[in-house]
C-alpha cells in the first residue's frame, strides 16, 4: 500500500464581489493539491473569515465547500462565496475607513478520506482587504485580476 502524504490546502485569494451597509459579499479561493498516487476525497472543508478590528478579530462569515473528488496528482481551487450580514461588518468598515486596508484571516480545516483512511488537515492564512478592491466591488470593475 503506497504511503499516503496531506494534500496542501492554500488560501489562494479573498475578492470582494460586493458591498453595502447591511452585508459584505466576499469569494473564498481555496487550492487543494493531492500529491498521492490516488485520487482522494474532500469530505468538506469549513472554514471562517475573521476580519482584524484593532486588537482582535471579529468573525464576520462561515463558509463550506462540501464533498469534492480531486484526481491521483491533481489540484483545483474551490470558489466559494460568502454572505456577511452582521454587525462585526461595521467595526470592520470603521477599521477599514480610519487604515485604508484591513486584515482578512481565513481558518479552518479540511477533512480528507482515501481508501479505508481519513484524516484533518488545518489551515489559516491572512490577506489585505485593500481600498482598491473595494472600489472595485463599489463600482462593478474587479481589481483582483
Amino acid at each position: 500500500m503506497p504511503v499516503m502524504h496531506d494534500p496542501v490546502v492554500t488560501l489562494e485569494d479573498v475578492r470582494v464581489r460586493k458591498i453595502s451597509l447591511s452585508a459584505l459579499d466576499l469569494e473564498v479561493m481555496i487550492r487543494v493539491e493531492n500529491p498521492n498516487l490516488i485520487g482522494i476525497t474532500l469530505r468538506e472543508l469549513p472554514f471562517t473569515v475573521q476580519c482584524s478590528s484593532g486588537n482582535r478579530d471579529q468573525e464576520i462569515a462561515s463558509g463550506n465547500t462540501g464533498r469534492i473528488q480531486i484526481a491521483a496528482k491533481g489540484s483545483t481551487v474551490l470558489r466559494i462565496t460568502v454572505t456577511s450580514r452582521n454587525a462585526a461588518i461595521l467595526t470592520a468598515l470603521a477599521t477599514f475607513v480610519t487604515r485604508g486596508s484591513v486584515q482578512v484571516t481565513i481558518q479552518g480545516t479540511a477533512t480528507i478520506d482515501a481508501l479505508l483512511f481519513g484524516w484533518s488537515i488545518p489551515f489559516t492564512k491572512t490577506l489585505p482587504l485593500t481600498l482598491a478592491q473595494v472600489a472595485g466591488a463599489v463600482t462593478g470593475k474587479d481589481t483582483n485580476k
